[in-house]
């Protein structure tokens, strides 16, 4: 009918409708996803951060108009706003931490570890440390440099001396290490700047015996008539 309205219309159809589901019906993208080395899994030419425990897992990507989502199973692990921009880098800042967090203790506890090893009463020192409450972090560091300065004989001696004294400390210790050198006569330990590549600084050199060089310089019969 030419004069029937808009509102007409809609009086004469709305019970006919049916009714909105009760539950809105779920629209969101789901996609399998995997990070690789770096707590990150990439979507949509972005990235979006996920913990650093899950790294390389097989992992649930869902993703609305507005958020992206990442689940271990039905276990939510990340909740981001959406980005439609590229090459973006999307991150929660717990996630930063907790990686942050992880590296320094597996840094430290590698440098302890190496410590003990070699100097094994580097775990007293450290226990001792740890009863006044100090960071143990820049001690290791700087232990780890001392072994590779004065080697193992010469950082035992002065451990010693230092939890005698009771001078818990890596500054105590490389003061100790420079007296017994300077009463010795030697000479200050030169650091070998080696390349950072994986295995090169775990090598064993064999010491070739110098007996070899000597025979080249020695005169052979057979080459008289040359």
């Amino acid at each position: 009918m030419p004069d029937r309205t808009v509102a007409d219309a809609w009086a004469e159809e709305k019970p006919r409708l049916l009714p909105l589901p009760a539950h809105p019906f779920e629209t969101e993208l789901v996609r399998a996803v995997r990070s690789g080395k770096t707590p990150y899994v990439r979507f949509d030419r972005n990235l979006y951060s996920i913990p650093h425990t899950h790294v390389r897992k097989p992992l649930t990507l869902l993703a609305s108009d507005t958020r992206v989502r990442i689940l271990d199973q039905q276990t939510e692990l990340a909740r981001h706003r959406r980005s439609y921009d590229t090459a973006q880098t999307v991150e929660d800042p717990d996630h930063l931490e907790g990686l942050l967090a992880a590296t320094r203790q597996t840094n430290t506890h590698t440098t302890r570890d190496r410590l003990r090893a070699a100097v094994p009463a580097t775990a007293a020192f450290f226990e001792r440390l740890a009863e006044r409450g100090e960071a143990l972090r820049p001690h290791a560091t700087r232990l780890l440099a001392l072994l590779d300065d004065y080697g193992p004989q010469e950082l035992a001696a002065a451990v010693k001396d230092a939890l005698q004294r009771d001078a818990p400390g890596a500054g105590s210790i490389a003061h100790i290490l420079e007296t017994r050198r300077r009463r010795r006569g030697l000479k200050p330990p030169l650091r070998l700047a080696l390349p950072d590549r994986p295995g090169l600084r775990d090598l064993d050199v064999r010491p070739h015996d110098l007996e070899t060089y000597d025979a080249l310089g020695r005169h052979n019969p057979d080459d008289a008539g040359d």
